[in-house]
């Protein structure tokens, strides 16, 4: 693969890429309202918000790691002991590699997108990673199978 396409990309800040919005929720919301509003979009994450203020994020990994045990309370508010408090975001100007970088080194999935205070956006691994195949699809579907692999004769007839 040519090597600058992909630096092109990967430097982008994150301001000029896609970005999803966020579902937003407030922390005195059930448990079982967050949950049904995540399976209803197809939603992965949401935000929990105090106005503009990214108060904690609740994704799929907390229902399965903090609300599976047995007792427990459906009904109670989000905020208390499920939400994760205070999560990592990355400043918009940051580039489409420190996202990822970000995501590789605390495996997230989705990172909270903040320009001066304000959520802008949710970047995702697979968001950024369609986008990358719509900007360059003849370099990312014609990658061989293993990239480093060659081939001592053409193949074919």
């Amino acid at each position: 693969m040519d090597r600058s396409p992909l630096k092109q990309f990967m430097d982008q800040p994150l301001a000029e890429v896609r970005l999803e919005q966020p579902a937003r929720i407030s922390s005195n919301d059930s448990v079982r309202a967050v949950v049904n509003k995540m399976q209803e979009g197809n939603l992965s994450c949401v935000l929990a918000m105090d106005g503009e203020r990214v108060e904690g994020i609740f994704t799929e990994r907390d229902v399965l790691s903090k609300c599976m045990n047995d007792g427990f309370d459906w009904d109670q508010p989000i905020g208390p002991s499920v939400l994760t408090r205070e999560p990592r975001t990355i400043a918009a100007n940051r580039s489409v590699a420190e996202a990822i970088a970000t995501m590789q080194q605390r495996r997230y999935r989705s990172l909270p997108v903040v320009q001066d205070g304000h959520v802008v956006g949710l970047v995702r691994l697979g968001t950024l990673l369609g986008q990358l195949t719509e900007a360059y699809p003849d370099t990312v579907l014609n990658l061989p199978p293993r990239p480093h692999q060659v081939m001592e004769k053409p193949e074919g007839g």
